[in-house]
């Protein structure tokens, strides 16, 4: 989660903007493996401790939780975000003592990333590095030079940066599978009461971390929020299964990751446009500025939804707390402690500021993802609030480009209501799985999800297509690159059998047709599921064959004595995608509920999360 601290470069002990010295070195970290680390266990505590560390480690800002500690008074930091730190120092000798002083570091609070170090030197007396006629005369050469070093040195990883731990230790941790070294007393070993479960101390250290940033979420999301009908606290969940499992069922979740398209071209564009050529450090300052409220915009879309969801809740005195909405898969029933306290299927995850993932239950996952689309689209004109994060970084954007090149949003009657936005369009990748499942399969399925509608979306406008957001899921619980494939095959087919991934509005569109209760010919056609059975026993096997189904469906009007109908312009693939979401689709008309050009501030600490030190200037 990006800090507030990189609003500007900062030198250490100052307040004032520090320009960059005309000679010294660039040091740039990039953490390898942040996904894998933050999901490699089983609990949402372990996700969101995981997260949280890793922003911590690249903290610059905080001196008890952070690394301020690490960073010296001649240090000017200009790059402070979740994974990624970039700073500039006088000399070689103190760039060196830099880095050895904060990998010890990272080896020693999460020993499973790895760091992969670049030094830039620069000026009058700087040494040329391999393959380099000469030095980069000034900081910003020396920027742009960075990451080929980077890459550079991430091709050159050894075996020496791989953490060599002691196996000398018989308990084995449940997480990880490494040498237990402490005890978490909250939870039980294998289900057996009074056995404290073995855990390794960097997992005990993420957990804490875990408990303090949820707490601080729970406030700084939920603060304000209302329900459909009474007043009960809300809280999020730290364990999958409080995500709206239904016990004795076979339940489900979704894992939802929401990535931005094109962020290193937009930073890259902002910062030659923002920069003055003639201040040293300035292209890097505006960039770290636009950063800070992206990470704003993600941290701002992640307490829409979780409000979005909090105001769909009735929690009547008389019953338990449900979520009801359209669809074969309502209501839902939500998790209530002892102590009334209701528990919200859904729980963000923000890793690195400019990405979001969504644990939630699968029946929501669909209906979330209109919800943020739709959030992302509003027109910042209607919303007003300078505070909201989307007009902060539309008028930031605006004002670098001239106001031209902003991207046009069609109202919901089609052209009737366009606006222009610059807030950028995001990928979406949506996978499910069973409750229980490591989380890091669903993340990496997920992620490869998105990859592949983003790669749908770049080919789209490469044919001259407008921008939009691009949405991609999967059902399958398997190897990413089996899904891959499967996927590949059924857009070969003829006629193809997915509609797979699906443009933004094409998304839109897709569930207003297919799963929408009152549009005609849908799935769920007032509330109808009775023709579930006949989709999946003889539609659906008549459609992948590649079949015409106009037989059938006149043989099924005459069993039945009604007219079979399907959606409206319905395709194959379209249909085949529909009827697999079919028991899973929830729709609580999340933007009934929570109005998305509602304006929404950026919280108490500035970019909308909990821990920031302030707003972006």
């Amino acid at each position: 989660m990006t800090r507030a601290s990189e609003q500007r470069p900062r030198r250490r002990g100052t307040t004032a903007p520090a320009r960059p010295p005309a000679r010294g070195v660039v040091v740039g970290v990039d953490l390898r493996g942040i996904q894998a680390y933050v999901y490699s266990g089983r609990r949402i505590l372990d996700a969101v401790g995981r997260a949280a560390l890793v922003a911590e480690l690249t903290d610059t800002s905080d001196r008890r939780h952070g690394i301020a500690d690490l960073v010296p008074e001649d240090c000017v930091v200009l790059r402070d975000a979740g994974g990624a730190l970039t700073v500039v120092l006088p000399d070689a000798a103190a760039a060196r003592a830099f880095t050895a002083r904060y990998t010890r570091l990272l080896r020693d609070r999460a020993g499973d990333l790895t760091p992969v170090v670049a030094h830039v030197a620069y000026g009058p007396d700087a040494p040329p590095g391999e393959a380099e006629a000469q030095a980069p005369r000034g900081v910003d050469e020396a920027l742009e030079r960075l990451p080929a070093r980077l890459r550079a040195a991430r091709r050159r990883m050894s075996a020496l940066h791989t953490p060599a731990h002691g196996y000398g230790i018989t308990a084995v941790c449940s997480v990880g599978g490494g040498p237990a070294e402490s005890v978490d007393s909250s939870r039980a070993q294998d289900e057996r009461a009074g056995v404290p479960e073995r855990v390794a101390a960097d997992v005990a250290r993420a957990r804490g971390i875990g408990r303090r940033w949820h707490r601080a979420h729970s406030a700084a999301w939920l603060a304000g929020a209302a329900t459909a009908t009474g007043r009960p606290p809300l809280e999020l969940p730290m364990e999958v299964d409080l995500l709206g499992r239904d016990h004795g069922d076979l339940s489900r979740i979704a894992v939802v990751h929401i990535d931005v398209n094109g962020l290193g071209v937009i930073l890259g564009e902002y910062r030659d446009r923002a920069g003055d050529p003639e201040v040293p450090g300035s292209g890097a300052a505006a960039q770290r500025r636009l950063s800070t409220r992206i990470a704003g915009l993600t941290e701002g879309l992640a307490r829409a939804l979780v409000r979005a969801v909090a105001a769909t809740v009735r929690a009547d005195p008389d019953g338990p707390a449900t979520l009801p909405g359209a669809g074969a898969a309502a209501p839902l029933t939500l998790h209530r402690s002892p102590a009334g306290t209701v528990r919200l299927p859904v729980r963000p995850i923000v890793v690195a500021g400019d990405d979001l993932t969504v644990l939630c239950d699968a029946r929501l996952a669909l209906s979330l993802t209109r919800y943020a689309l739709a959030w992302l689209d509003a027109d910042p004109e209607r919303i007003g609030a300078a505070e909201d994060p989307r007009v902060a970084l539309h008028r930031a954007l605006s004002s670098a480009h001239g106001g031209a090149g902003a991207r046009t949003v069609a109202g919901a009657d089609g052209a009737d209501g366009a606006h222009t936005t610059f807030v950028p369009t995001v990928g979406v990748g949506i996978a499910v799985q069973p409750v229980g499942a490591p989380l890091s399969l669903g993340y990496d399925l997920c992620e490869a999800m998105c990859r592949r509608a983003k790669d749908q979306r770049v080919a789209l406008m490469e044919g001259g297509a407008p921008d939009d957001h691009a949405v991609a899921w999967t059902t399958r619980f398997d190897g990413v690159d089996r899904v891959l494939r499967r996927l590949d095959r059924a857009r070969a087919a003829a006629p193809p059998r997915t509609a797979l991934p699906l443009t933004g509005t094409a998304f839109a569109d897709f569930l207003d047709r297919y799963l929408s209760v009152g549009a005609p010919g849908s799935l769920l056609a007032d509330g109808d599921t009775r023709n579930r059975s006949w989709l999946v026993s003889s539609l659906v096997p008549l459609l992948e064959s590649g079949g015409d189904p106009s037989d059938e469906l006149l043989r099924r009007s005459r069993v039945t004595g009604a007219r079979a109908e399907l959606p409206r312009d319905w395709t194959p693939g379209a249909l085949l995608d529909a009827v697999e979401v079919l028991d899973l689709h929830l729709d609580p008309d999340l933007t009934a509920a929570l109005e998305p050009h509602r304006p929404h501030d950026r919280g108490r600490t500035g970019v909308g999360g909990p821990l920031s030190r302030g707003a972006p200037a």
